[in-house]
């Protein structure tokens, strides 16, 4: 006799959690120097169902068609917004604050969104300590776009350009056999975990890492991101069992955690994304937590496919990124055919259930007429089926001396131990196409010495690669998930006086 689920909605759910632990702390908001504010389960389900109420009513002053746009925060605020608006069934477009008005506009506009917006507020507090209200644009669904709205809208990164929107229809109801999803399932998650959320909530996964803990009875702990020690605190003293990172947060903490390792016993997991791993980082964090408490995922904004690996198998397939989990993996040719055991070749991914959904959500990828969509990666698939990515097909560029590939390039420039971060572009003179590397190197380091680096990297570039020009500079430009803004990378390489740095 098959055992009968029992499916809510998300107002039904924390309805019931509200009865269950009424009185129990769901989210608890931090600020560095340990000030704090917490909501217990009934007051969230209160306040979540006052604002979809308010959701709802904007909803039918727009005949159906209303979309939230929210600037997400790390903060009870945003989190308050995407449960009410799934509660509401009023589609949601959390987006990064800084982006700008012009911006914006341009984002809806090419979703198929009305790029005008209105206006509105929501009462609630937006900072610790200081009450105002929770900034809300309303915009309108087109009837061009997708005949059946999403649940909610993401923005992929832009850093190339202005970032594309890719429509979700997941995350509406609480289903015990769905949520915690196999992902999370796999990377260690444990139900009523003590969850700690520090990424920004306008990506994929702390998305749905933090919807999904809330309807999974988790206590999740909000913590902009923080610097390492007030972070690494506020594991220690919150108990922590489960975060999201990415590899440049990895990095900055590693000191810190290196000091002193027993703020991190609590942790069963830390699940790494949305960027890259060096080598040397990925096993210093093993070394610190074992191979079973380090995961890895491998995937995108858009959805299409995924992989995971821990760090047990890391270690015994150093540098991949794991198999694919639902998701059937190809190495092909530019067109998507597939291509023989001969090396490296472009990643198409297939994720079960949503091949046919793909297409229409993200026309901007390239799609093969059998279901599999790349997101832009080179790589190659081993013969256990491990996936290893090489760079982004993006990344190629052709020199007089040859073809350089700029995100590998950077990886490498990375371990060497003088330098904090590296980013490389290609750039187009006079002379042709030369490659640039932007440095941040240790404040103990007094000059930059680019022969020194290029006796570094030599065994494990050719020398054409080596960057042609380096320039040392404070920090690089990145979004909050750690990600190159290229734009603005080459902006700093227009404007610079380039002095003697050219190697």
């Amino acid at each position: 006799m098959r055992r009968s689920v029992n499916v809510m909605s998300t107002s039904e759910r924390l309805a019931e959690l509200a009865v269950e632990a009424p009185d129990f702390p769901a989210i608890i908001e931090v600020a560095a120097g340990g000030s704090s504010r917490e909501i217990t389960y009934r007051r969230l389900a209160d306040d979540v169902s006052g604002i979809a109420d308010l959701l709802r009513s904007w909803n039918r002053e727009m005949d159906g068609d209303a979309v939230v746009c929210h600037p997400a925060t790390v903060s009870l605020e945003t989190t308050k917004i995407i449960l009410a608006a799934l509660c509401a069934g009023v589609t949601v477009l959390p987006y990064a604050p800084q982006l700008d008005t012009e911006v914006l506009s341009s984002v809806l506009g090419n979703a198929g969104l009305s790029t005008r917006t209105r206006y509105v507020q929501v009462p609630g507090s937006s900072e610790i300590g200081q009450e105002s209200a929770i900034a809300v644009h309303l915009t309108r669904w087109e009837r061009t776009a997708e005949r059946r709205r999403p649940r909610y809208l993401l923005t992929t990164s832009g850093s190339t350009g202005i970032p594309k929107v890719v429509p979700f229809w997941n995350l509406g109801e609480y289903d015990p056999r769905v949520i915690p999803d196999i992902v999370f399932r796999s990377c260690g998650w444990q139900t009523g975990q003590r969850q700690l959320v520090t990424l920004p909530i306008y990506h994929i996964g702390t998305v749905a890492a933090l919807v999904q803990g809330v309807l999974d009875r988790n206590q999740i702990v909000l913590a902009k991101l923080m610097e390492p020690e007030d972070l690494l605190d506020t594991i220690a003293d919150h108990r922590i069992d489960w975060l999201m990172v990415t590899p440049n947060y990895m990095k900055t903490l590693l000191p810190a955690a290196t000091r002193d390792p027993g703020r991190l016993t609590s942790l069963n997991g830390i699940l790494h994304t949305a960027l890259p791993c060096p080598a040397p980082l990925k096993q210093a964090w093993i070394d610190l937590l074992g191979g079973e408490r380090v995961f890895e995922m491998y995937g995108g904004t858009e959805g299409v496919g995924v992989t995971v690996i821990n760090g047990s198998e890391w270690m015994a397939k150093p540098g991949s990124v794991g198999r694919g989990l639902l998701t059937h993996l190809r190495i092909g040719d530019a067109q998507g055919q597939e291509r023989g055991a001969d090396g490296i070749g472009r990643i198409y991914l297939r994720r079960l259930g949503v091949a046919d959904r793909a297409r229409s959500a993200t026309p901007w990828l390239q799609h093969t007429t059998d279901g599999f969509v790349s997101l832009g990666d080179m790589g190659w698939v081993d013969q256990d089926g491990y996936l290893y990515v090489f760079d982004r097909a993006a990344n190629q560029a052709a020199t007089a001396s040859g073809v350089t590939w700029l995100g590998r390039l950077s990886l490498i420039l990375r371990t060497h131990p003088d330098v904090l971060d590296a980013e490389c572009v290609a750039l187009t003179g006079a002379e042709g196409v030369e490659i640039g590397a932007l440095l941040v190197l240790h404040d103990s380091v007094a000059d930059l010495d680019p022969s020194a680096i290029r006796d570094f990297c030599a065994s494990r570039i050719n020398d054409h690669e080596f960057p042609q020009i380096c320039l040392r500079v404070a920090e690089i430009p990145r979004s909050e998930i750690g990600k190159p803004d290229a734009v603005a990378i080459t902006r700093i390489f227009d404007r610079e006086v380039l002095r003697d740095t050219r190697a």
